[in-house]
């Protein structure tokens, strides 16, 4: 007898349990429906051996599918079972997480699916729940997905009346757009802040809003649809926006670009889908040019941002110097040239420090200031051609700065997703062109990342050396793993055999290291 389901029916057919290494396989390779379908027939005095974060991410996420498979067939009963059962797994998964001293970004992401699937279920208070729990474990690590349970904070306060409290934190994130590290999230904050901003009778700020939220560069039409309506509702007609004295010439300009855009017909109904697509390129080729062409980040989403008022919040603990490399206690009001960067990784840092030399050479009296995660200062310490900054920490006033490029909006990644799979420019000369490095100073940059070793380095370097007798020898450093698994090369033990042949091999990991006892191997 079969359910009607093949993938229930090919289940049921496999054994009663698979080891939470195959099912972890299944779980990683995305298999969401069969990992959810298996778990479900564990005994839960059994579910902490199978607690990776591989397969609790899936199940939730299962879950959650199936929950609105429940809800559309309106079986109330099954569907009131399956949402405490998530709830169950993500409650095992935040709890092996705080034993563990771990919280994967696959935490942060189940808890973002489950709290806004609790908020589409008018359950705002179990949702809220769920994202302090995850503010509390740090889900700051992962700006995106930080700024994604801000988001819902704020429509959960906007929805239970407490309206200033939701502008109050789109307004923060608003004064913070270097925290946003995905491109796609900037309308969905615009748009609820403008719309905060219109109903605490902030209309000057909210105007300025719908035509920030067109001159952003993302790549969805639809929601710069959203905006173009909310203009045009605003101010009666189009034609009235293109006659106001108050809206300034260039963002009439990107109203009627955008306007106009929205007047092409459909083509692709007589096969002429080339004109369409050609209009959406130069559309969004236009506000990229608006955004990008100069390197520098575009300033004016604030209502703050205009203020004089110098480069750091006064609500927070000022800076200054101690030395070069070195966190900061005060700055003078005003620097030049700011560099933002909201998250790692470790290798990307590296490959901005050539390109951070050569804009320190092309301006030597100017300070570059360097906001990034406290966690990532040891990068940079005794770099001359930077001051650290706790982005984390510190509220920014960016506009106080004469120069200002956000990395956290990743120059790299938007080179590369444009150029692949033909990639021909290293990431070292990417952040340097992104900087403003060009022609004879880019020919002539060192292309060499830039690490500066403290004495306390290098007396362990030393020790660690003589202690191995590795002076004179040739030694190879291998990172057995990357923090996301698809990173991983799958035969790393046979490659470190391989170059254990003619070299010392130092292992480095984040974990107890296992399984490579070998000659030559440390």
């Amino acid at each position: 007898m079969t359910s009607g389901n093949p993938i229930q029916d090919e289940l049921f057919s496999m054994p009663n349990a698979l080891t939470p290494h195959e099912l972890e396989y299944m779980a990683y390779s995305g298999q969401y429906e069969r990992a959810h379908i298996i778990f479900k027939r564990i005994p839960p005095d059994d579910w902490p051996q199978y607690a990776s974060k591989y397969i609790l991410h899936q199940v939730i996420w299962g879950g959650i599918t199936k929950l609105r498979k429940l809800l559309a067939a309106q079986e109330e009963e099954a569907a009131n079972a399956e949402k405490r059962f998530v709830d169950q797994v993500v409650r095992l998964f935040i709890h092996t997480c705080r034993e563990n001293g771990h919280t994967p970004r696959e935490l942060y992401e189940s808890l973002l699916f489950w709290s806004e699937e609790l908020i589409n279920l008018a359950l705002p208070h179990e949702a809220l729940t769920y994202i302090r729990q995850a503010m509390e474990l740090g889900s700051n690590k992962f700006p995106d997905l930080h700024v994604q349970f801000l988001s819902r904070v704020a429509r959960i306060a906007n929805d239970r009346g407490k309206l200033q409290e939701a502008f109050d934190i789109l307004c923060g994130l608003s004064q913070r757009p270097y925290i946003i590290t995905d491109r796609s999230l900037i309308p969905e904050v615009i748009f609820d802040l403008s719309q905060s901003a219109l109903v605490t009778n902030q209309v000057q700020f909210y105007k300025q809003l719908l035509f920030l939220g067109l001159r952003f560069f993302y790549t969805s039409v639809e929601d710069r649809r959203r905006f173009v309506e909310q203009i045009r509702k605003t101010y009666r007609r189009s034609l009235r926006v293109l006659l106001r004295r108050e809206i300034t010439a260039g963002q009439k300009l990107l109203y009627a670009l955008h306007w106009l855009y929205f007047k092409i017909p459909n083509f692709r109904r007589f096969g002429l889908g080339v004109i369409n697509r050609g209009a959406r390129f130069l559309l969004l080729g236009a506000v990229y040019a608006l955004n990008y062409v100069r390197g520098e980040a575009f300033i004016g989403w604030s209502p703050r941002a205009q203020e004089p008022s110098g480069p750091f919040s006064p609500n927070g603990s000022p800076f200054a110097p101690d030395g070069p490399g070195e966190p900061t206690r005060s700055l003078p009001r005003r620097r030049n040239i700011l560099i933002t960067r909201a998250m790692g990784g470790i290798g990307d840092l590296l490959m901005m420090t050539p390109g951070i030399h050569a804009l320190k050479q092309k301006y030597p009296r100017e300070e570059i200031v360097l906001a990034l995660p406290r966690r990532y200062f040891p990068v940079f310490e005794n770099n001359p051609d930077v001051r650290l900054v706790d982005i984390e920490q510190e509220e920014i006033n960016y506009a106080a700065f004469r120069r200002w490029f956000n990395f956290t909006d990743c120059p790299a990644a938007r080179v590369e997703s444009r150029t692949a799979p033909r990639v021909k420019k290293s990431r070292i000369e990417i952040f340097a062109r992104a900087l403003g490095i060009r022609g004879w100073r880019l020919h002539r940059m060192e292309y060499k990342p830039r690490y500066f070793l403290t004495e306390a380095e290098k007396a362990f370097r030393e020790q660690f050396w003589l202690e191995h007798d590795l002076i004179g020898k040739p030694v190879i450093g291998v990172q057995l793993r990357a923090d996301e698994t698809y990173r991983n090369y799958p035969h790393m033990p046979e490659v470190v055999k391989a170059l254990a042949r003619d070299a010392v091999v130092l292992l480095f990991d984040g974990s107890p290291i296992a399984g490579y006892e070998m000659d030559n191997v440390i």
